[in-house]
């Protein structure tokens, strides 16, 4: 499935994962609230651009496991 596909469990998950990234990348550290934070900070649209022909399987995400 493409990133406009994914529902919003995914693209919460996948915004967790750009903070984070952003974070490394700084060589600084991610707090909880910071992962929070990033439902609201970070657009949808931030999410479809970066991730703009990526192919996810429900295997890709934490909140797909049973």
């Amino acid at each position: 499935m493409t990133v406009r596909e994914l529902n919003r469990d995914q693209l919460n998950e996948l915004k967790e994962a750009f903070v984070t990234m952003e974070a490394e990348n700084n060589e600084e550290s991610v707090g909880y609230g910071d992962l929070i934070e990033a439902h609201d900070r970070i657009s949808d649209e931030e999410v479809f651009e970066y991730f703009d022909g990526t192919i996810f399987s429900n295997d890709d995400f934490l909140c797909s496991a049973v």
